[in-house]
């Protein structure tokens, strides 16, 4: 069986898109089998900064305009190689003659349209729908995401499975415990981790710190990794208006040496997004061995089950009294930490795969067996 995979977000700090592209792919190359051929069509920049994944067939994409791979370059290459099925994230062209199995995480811009641009929610209200009746199959990657997608999108009801996704690569890096004890001025410090923007509820994290802060004669500090978004100015105003300014920390992107450090060494994670398809990086903490706070809502009790201390995302006492909790009771920490690893170990790339591989196996045959049935 011959697959192609758009994995155009290689290399482009996409955050949960690469994460999910990268995890595949290195799930597919640990049950690697000589009978498949597995092609990733990547950017050119990715293929010359980057090693090309095991047991995986590069070809490398002309443009970088979306228009011009998705609508023309993505359906030559699938054809020229003779793909049999190909697998896509959120768009697919209508000119791709294979099977398709479509990847859709989540349709938050449905539930938060506020938080994207309007030219966004347009190409999404517009490409998605078009693209999952196209498609053969869906995955998307929890039960809640399922269950919105469904409710929006009943059409999809008959053709969408969820395969869940894990931590790492991120984890599997050597951490750079250096440059995060410089992050932290070696300081006990709370982390938070994912892109500054609203949903993501950075702004009531920052109100709960400073609460925590005023209840508490310590030095810790909140360290906040992630890229700026386009609704980042409350966040700031709210940071620079507090009288512990200091004690938060914006750190921009950094690489994952030193975010697995900063997991390692956090008094905990915080994570009290608003909204999740997923919520990878509660398992990467997990996984790390930092003692995890986050949302009673969306995917996130899916993904967290018992080993967390989950809470009200719209309540910046709840969030408030969590930090504290684990910043002042250290058998607390521990037990989340034990309960957090054997939490992350349940999910793996090479699983995602595997149920990934019997969705090809599945449209495959599903082809196979029409084109017989139109021969006879």
């Amino acid at each position: 069986m011959h697959i192609a995979i758009d994995a155009h977000m290689l290399g482009t700090q996409e955050g949960g898109n690469e994460t999910y592209i990268s995890g595949l792919i290195s799930g597919l190359s640990q049950i690697y089998t000589p009978g498949n051929t597995i092609t990733a069509m990547l950017s050119q920049e990715f293929t010359q900064h980057n090693p090309i994944p095991l047991h995986t067939q590069p070809v490398v994409f002309k443009n970088q305009g979306n228009f011009q791979r998705l609508f023309k370059e993505i359906p030559q290459l699938c054809s020229q190689i003779e793909a049999e099925v190909l697998h896509a994230t959120y768009n697919i062209s209508p000119f791709i003659k294979c099977p398709t199995v479509l990847a859709v995480h989540d349709i938050i811009f449905h539930r938060y349209p506020h938080y994207f641009s309007p030219r966004v929610r347009l190409l999404l209200n517009t490409l998605l729908p078009l693209s999952m009746l196209r498609a053969t199959e869906i995955v998307t990657i929890s039960e809640a995401s399922k269950d919105d997608i469904v409710q929006r999108y009943p059409f999809t009801s008959e053709k969408i499975s969820v395969t869940y996704l894990a931590a790492g690569p991120l984890v599997e890096a050597v951490p750079d415990f250096e440059a995060s004890a410089a992050i932290s001025q070696q300081a006990p410090f709370v982390l938070a981790v994912g892109t500054v923007q609203p949903r993501k509820n950075i702004a009531r994290l920052v109100q709960a710190f400073i609460a925590f802060k005023a209840n508490q004669n310590t030095n810790t500090k909140l360290v906040i990794v992630g890229k700026s978004s386009w609704q980042g100015s409350e966040i700031q105003r709210i940071t620079e208006g507090s009288p512990y300014k200091n004690d938060i920390v914006f750190t921009g992107y950094l690489p994952d040496s030193i975010v697995v450090a900063l997991f390692k060494t956090c008094r905990c994670f915080a994570y009290p997004s608003l909204y999740e398809g997923f919520g990878l990086p509660v398992l990467e903490a997990m996984a790390c061995g930092a003692p995890v706070i986050t949302s009673n809502i969306s995917s996130l009790p899916e993904v967290a089950g018992q080993s967390a201390i989950l809470v009200d995302p719209t309540s910046i006492e709840e969030i408030a009294s969590a930090i504290q909790m684990l910043c002042t009771k250290p058998e607390l920490r521990f037990e989340l930490i034990q309960k957090g690893q054997q939490q992350a170990a349940l999910f793996s790339w090479k699983a995602t795969a595997e149920q990934t591989m019997s969705i090809y196996e599945r449209v495959v045959q599903s082809q196979q067996r029409n084109k017989n049935k139109h021969q006879r």
